[in-house]
């Protein structure tokens, strides 16, 4: 009953505001004020106009009786706003107007004489004084001029305070946005183009994107976001695209690091082979000028180099002794994208216009399931990708009710297959050096199609006190069914971990000596000689287990893993903005979300209702005091759909063998079954020893509570120094976990543990996909914040924070659960893999030329400087303590009887300067050439990327856990296994026109 009436308020909202009255938009940003005489006197009636000063196209308003004017939803850019009044003087001023900041100024009239025009600066009204979210906005300027590697542009979200870089272990084809807001998941965010989502609701991750000489500006927001933004229970980042302007520009460009002028990794002592090129050109202008314009991209990166793997060169040569590929050291691979975008936008009339957008990414990547490390080569994974994506919208003004209209549709085909690069089997071992990883990846060969279809329409209406908008959005996602899938261990698993025979009177073996028989000492020998024969008289066949691997277990999957899937996407939203009193506006929403994804439970009343204010006391003016409160919810992923659906339906299997069961397989040519679509009898022990993937029945979307409390003390237009205190609380976030483990083991017996000891005795392993954990984030955070003024620009902050949370995510079949008690989850609450403590980071750059110096003239220095605490991670035992039957095994290392808390561990801080110097030359007025040179890692720094967290016990059962610092252990150098890039150089060079 109670969500009957929310939908019926929520219909006669719509409807009432429909036919009577936001002043920034998704897209979009505004100018409003007012217009008085020199008396102060308001001026209503009289006309005002906005026209943009690159394209001429024009807003034409009437200001109120109170004096005030609104020009809502204009499309970024610069612009010139005339006030022309019977008897006075006409001004005009000029503004830049950003995505989601509103520019206010008032217009003091004098009697009439000539036309006086008041040059204010692009950056004089751009910073946003009435926000009440967290947002950051990265415009043209800084996209051209600060240093991101790889030119990838969603990286400059890094610069926003409390965004930081995703810590789950490498997703691969499984990917996320890699940007966790608040110490949230990364896979909770939405990424969107011209107000048009670009996620790949698969996972989690990012569409294709393109060139950042494309972009005109994008916004990161953080938390509090209004109704009109959805999908997100974490973070939005909001992309504008360029268009074509009256005038024809164009750009050429070429950047190249290579070995010659790097240094080399940490792990090696030679330097390898690295090239890479990243070129492409721009060309905008005119096809009718004021009425159709273009605008195009190209860009092309091709990679070429090496990643390290420090697996030791003893489990390398155990390895290939088994006949397994395996190698360390630098392993080459390539990396290739062609990124395209054309634009047009057509002015049908004043009122009317159109956009036309086209994208497209075609991508090769060498190691998309990334190796090094402690991960080898075999193990990754190649990415074929093609996406292709068509964007239209039409916006309608009606001048007369000061209202926007603006309809927008996407359409999304993209085809993705990753490739294996070893036949198998997946190897998992615990060895001296750490947990190493070769063979097939788990996904793998893994192929995805699909199709996305994406309409929505907006409607914004400002009216007196009221700003208001509303709109509806429908996404229908859709993967083939003949054309997806995703395997689980087709090629086989293996899981090698020490094995101690003392309950039988015999020695005990380490990972290694289970994995390589040549290991073995006499005495191990000859016990596993008795071992064998003992096993064969209890009916298991007689096998030279002295000279075998013996795995602890084997699964390998077999069938059909084809299946598709749809989603259903479709929302409502409400926002109203009030000006109560002139220094007071109430932002009130209510969004509405409905989410149908096959298989999943129906998702029902996911209503977000949103409050803030923006207060600016009186007598202090140049103070914005600011709070905000809402509920965000997530959108669920469609890509589990496709191994609960295979797994479910019995069209794939995965069996599974405990040890000594786990040994046949692995004798076998090539440590594996043959590919299948029937499990082999040796293999097919019971349904007890299966896998499957479920969905939790009464699965609720993931969603948040976000909170935030700030001051904002503007020095001027363009200066700023805000506090905030910031609280996130992540409340039925989706993961996995095993509802069907062995709860009461037989000591010693795996086989029967898993035949007697389940919760449900008839079934094997069911990873239930669930909304069953959660989430809590605190955060104070100091921002300075000067845009470009005085040829100076800087965005510093610091923020000091905990996360705390009881899930890593939802790939079960990664090991990414590492559960001790999958029923426990109480016990499993702690520091988050996302918890930074102290995060610094400052961006910003300087124009040398102010100094009037020959030598320095057109020079410009820029840089982005890191520095983050270091992080927790998490201590493993490497064997299955508990007896649960989970493989990996999650459990963790024993302190005084117990088992030690989850995320105990702390990792060495990352500190990283990236610096870039330029110098731009005038050719014959219109040409221009500019020469660059780049530096990332500017000082060298050893940022430890990867490291050993195995800690075994040794014969005697005891943990040799590494030193604490402050109660947390730390990452002793020994272990450390792979670094972040060393110093690498860039140079470059673009002329424009």
């Amino acid at each position: 009953m109670r969500k009957s009436l929310c939908l019926v308020f929520l219909f006669f909202i719509t409807t009432y505001f429909a036919i009577s009255v936001l002043a920034q938009g998704s897209t979009t940003g505004a100018i409003t004020g007012s217009v008085v005489d020199s008396q102060g006197s308001t001026l209503a009636g009289a006309t005002i106009s906005a026209k943009n000063i690159n394209t001429n196209a024009e807003r034409t308003t009437q200001i109120e009786e109170d004096g005030s004017y609104s020009f809502i939803q204009l499309p970024p850019g610069d612009y010139v706003v005339t006030v022309t009044v019977d008897g006075f003087k006409p001004e005009a001023r000029n503004f830049t107007v950003l995505i989601g900041t509103t520019a206010v100024t008032r217009f003091v009239l004098v009697p009439e004489g000539t036309t006086e025009v008041i040059e204010i600066r692009a950056t004089t009204t751009t910073l946003n004084e009435t926000r009440t979210e967290s947002s950051t906005n990265i415009d043209s300027q800084s996209i051209a001029n600060l240093p991101i590697n790889q030119r990838n542009f969603l990286d400059f979200s890094l610069t926003s305070s409390r965004v930081t870089a995703d810590r789950v272990p490498t997703q691969g084809v499984a990917a996320n946005s890699g940007l966790s807001f608040n110490g949230q998941p990364a896979r909770n965010n939405n990424i969107t183009i011209d107000g048009l989502d670009n996620n790949e609701s698969a996972s989690g991750s990012v569409r294709s994107t393109f060139s950042q000489e494309a972009i005109q500006e994008f916004q990161i927001l953080a938390d509090s976001f209004s109704a009109e933004f959805g999908r997100a229970s974490a973070g939005i980042v909001n992309i504008v695209t360029k268009t074509g302007t009256n005038d024809t520009h164009g750009s050429l460009f070429f950047f190249n690091r290579n070995d010659g002028i790097n240094t080399r990794d940490v792990f090696t002592s030679f330097k390898p082979n690295f090239d890479q090129y990243q070129f492409g050109a721009t060309l905008g202008g005119p096809v009718k000028k004021d009425k159709i314009f273009y605008f195009t991209s190209f860009e092309r990166l091709s990679i070429k180099q090496n990643n390290f793997v420090t697996i030791a060169d003893q489990t390398v040569k155990s390895a290939n002794s088994l006949g397994l590929a395996l190698q360390n050291g630098p392993i080459p691979f390539s990396i290739g994208n062609t990124a395209l975008l054309a634009r047009s936008d057509i002015r049908l009339s004043n009122t009317d216009s159109v956009k036309v957008r086209y994208n497209g990414g075609f991508t090769y990547n060498g190691a998309l399931e990334l190796f090094g490390g402690l991960v080898g080569q075999t193990n990754s994974g190649v990415q074929k990708l093609e996406d292709n994506s068509i964007a239209i919208s039409n916006t309608y003004i009606n001048v007369g009710l000061n209202l926007v209209n603006e309809t927008r549709f996407l359409y999304n085909r993209r085809t993705q297959d990753v490739l294996a690069t070893d036949v198998g089997p997946q190897v998992r071992l615990i060895a001296p050096e750490g947990a190493d990883i070769f063979g097939r990846g788990t996904f793998l060969t893994q192929n995805r199609k699909s199709r996305l279809y994406q309409i929505a329409n907006i409607t914004s209406i400002s009216k007196g006190k009221n700003q208001i908008k509303f709109g509806l959005d429908y996404v229908f996602l859709e993967f083939n069914p003949n054309a997806s899938n995703v395997p689980i261990s087709p090629g086989g698993f293996a899981q090698f971990s020490p094995i101690d025979f003392g309950f039988l009177g015999g020695p005990s073996f380490s990972g290694l000596e289970t994995f390589d028989p040549n290991l073995r000492s006499p005495q191990q020998l000859a016990f596993l000689q008795v071992f064998a024969a003992g096993l064969s008289q209890q009916g298991f066949p007689l096998l030279p287990l002295d000279k075998l691997a013996l795995p602890v277990a084997f699964a390998q999957g077999f069938g059909d893993s084809r299946s598709g899937g749809t989603s259903k996407f479709f929302s409502l939203f409400f926002q109203d903005d009030i000006k109560v009193h002139p220094s007071l506006i109430i932002k009130a929403g209510v969004r509405y979300d409905l989410n149908r994804v096959r298989l999943q439970a129906k998702n029902n009343g996911n209503f977000s209702p949103r409050l803030s204010f923006s207060y600016r006391p009186t007598k202090i003016s140049k103070l914005n005091i600011h709070a905000a409160y809402g509920l965000f919810f997530s959108v669920p992923f469609l890509g589990p759909t496709i191994p609960v659906d295979s797994t479910t339906s019995k069209k794939f299997t995965i069996a599974l063998a405990v040890f000594p069961f786990s040994v046949i397989p692995f004798s076998l040519p090539g440590h594996k079954f043959p590919d299948g679509n029937t499990v082999p009898a040796a293999l097919n022990l019971g349904p007890q020893f299966t896998q499957i993937l479920t969905f939790q029945p009464d699965q609720r979307a993931s969603y948040t509570q976000q909170a935030n409390f700030g001051l904002d003390y503007f020095f001027n237009g363009q200066t700023s120094l805000s506090l905030q205190y910031t609280y996130v609380r992540g409340l039925k976030i989706f993961s996995a976990r095993n509802i069907n483990p062995v709860v009461r083991p037989v000591a010693n017996d795996p086989v029967a543990s898993f035949l007697t000891g389940r919760v449900n005795p008839n079934q094997g392993d069911n990873f239930e996909f669930e909304n069953a954990f959660d989430s809590y984030f605190n955060g104070f955070t100091v921002t300075f914040n000067q845009r470009f003024k005085n040829r100076f620009s800087l965005l510093a902050s610091y923020t000091f924070s905990k996360a705390i949370d009881n899930f890593i995510d939802f790939r079960i079949e990664s090991g990414l659960l590492e559960l001790v008690d999958s029923f426990k989850l109480r016990d499993e609450r702690s520091l988050s893999l996302q918890d930074t403590r102290s995060r610094f980071v400052l961006s910003g750059g300087v124009d040398l030329s102010y100094r009037q110096n020959r030598i320095l003239k057109g020079f410009q220095l820029s840089t982005i400087i890191t520095l983050n605490s270091g992080r927790p991670y998490n201590l493993l035992a490497g064997i299955d303590l508990n007896q649960s039957g989970d493989n990996p095994p999650g459990d963790r290392p024993f302190a005084n009887g117990t088992s030690i808390g989850r995320n105990l561990g702390i990792t060495p801080g990352f500190a990283n300067i990236d610096l870039r110097l330029s110098r731009k030359f005038v050719i014959k007025e219109k040409y221009k050439l500019e020469g660059t040179f780049e530096a990332f890692n500017l000082f060298n720094r050893v940022n430890i990327s990867d490291f050993s967290r195995s800690f075994p016990p040794d014969a005697q059962g005891n943990f040799n856990l590494p030193p604490q610092d402050n109660g947390r252990f730390i990452v002793t150098p020994d272990r450390f296994r792979g670094a972040f890039p060393s110093r690498q150089l860039q140079l470059g060079f673009r002329i424009s026109f």
